[in-house]
């Protein structure tokens, strides 16, 4: 099994609209998963740092079934630390194979 942040098209940065960015490590630490949206060919992901929103997408190749899949494998995160998030072990290989 592979964890989410080990995966390629795991998202390295983080965006709000105020501007600044946090380094990934701190958004990774003490940022929590509020939200996980779709969007077609991708996803957004809402997380809560410090009171603040930022957000980073998942963009990639991945297939529309696969992406759907994601989406609901991390909604099941909702309100965990983005460190338990990312280092969730999913066995995406048998999936990955098939969908993408």
């Amino acid at each position: 099994m592979a964890r989410l942040k080990d995966f390629p098209w795991w998202p390295r940065a983080w965006v709000t609209e105020k501007g600044s960015s946090p380094a990934t490590a701190e958004i990774s630490k003490h940022g929590v998963l509020k939200n996980v949206r779709r969007f077609v060919g991708g996803l957004t992901l809402l997380v809560d740092y410090n009171g603040v929103i930022y957000t980073a997408i998942i963009d990639s190749n991945l297939s529309e079934d696969f992406l759907i899949l994601l989406r609901h494998i991390m909604l099941q995160k909702w309100g965990e630390p983005m460190e338990v998030v990312e280092s969730s072990d999913i066995g995406f290989d048998y999936l990955t194979k098939r969908m993408l």
